[in-house]
């Protein structure tokens, strides 16, 4: 279940937003000031709503320690000043949506919802571009390559070879097919090159497996 924390004073408008957002089958935690969010602040919310006047302080600096606990922090903040200065302000603390008093809880629900729907959009993208290969793990948005969650150093040709190797699991690749799918057909050279870069992935990752099929080209096991 999404869980939520609540940070809100105004009691008639606490219980209010708690009541849609359970409606909406959120599982909500009450909070009135921020002295009440201290025994939450290492609770894995999927989101938090925070008040920027609370009674024993604002909201936004609430928000910047969640931020800087945890980056990916999601959180909405309300606020029944909504002038331009507390946008700007939210939005360059960090807050990921803003919405002012008066309004209808059935928009911040709407809001809420779009947020959550947009976080696991976003989780599923990065896990789908995770590729695992032990001891390696392939970062296809980042082109990034890591050793047991230590970045190495991965040129951009050298992560194109690695990449493309992978898309051709278990097929022989000749070092003409090889050269012309990354350098291109306008390249002129020696095949040679191909092997250069060969030499260097495999000195940087030593436990991916390029076979040599000698006289022809590679094969990715």
């Amino acid at each position: 279940m999404i869980k939520i924390c609540l940070v809100e004073d105004e009691i008639d408008l606490h219980q209010m937003l708690k009541f849609y957002l359970e409606k909406s089958n959120y599982e909500v935690y009450s909070c009135k000031n921020i002295q009440d969010t201290t025994k939450y602040l290492n609770e894995d919310f999927n989101l938090w709503i925070i008040d920027i006047m609370l009674p024993d302080g604002n909201g936004l600096e609430l928000m910047k320690r969640l931020k800087k606990n945890n980056s990916n922090t999601s959180v909405i903040i309300i606020s029944a000043k909504g002038d331009c200065f507390d946008r700007v302000t939210g939005f360059e603390v960090g807050c990921d949506d803003y919405i002012s008093k008066p309004f209808l809880p059935a928009e911040l629900v709407y809001r809420v919802e779009k947020l959550i729907n947009f976080n696991m959009h976003k989780q599923k993208e990065f896990s789908n571009s995770i590729i695992e290969i032990p001891p390696y793990s392939i970062d296809s948005i980042k082109r990034m390559v890591y050793e047991n969650n230590t970045k190495l150093e991965i040129t951009s040709r050298e992560y194109d070879i690695i990449e493309f190797f992978i898309n051709h699991k278990g097929q022989a690749i000749s070092r003409e097919f090889l050269l012309n799918s990354i350098w291109g057909h306008d390249y002129f050279g020696s095949d040679r090159i191909v092997d250069n870069y060969v030499k260097n992935i495999r000195k940087k990752l030593p436990d991916f497996p390029i076979e040599t099929i000698y006289g022809f080209g590679y094969r990715y096991n």
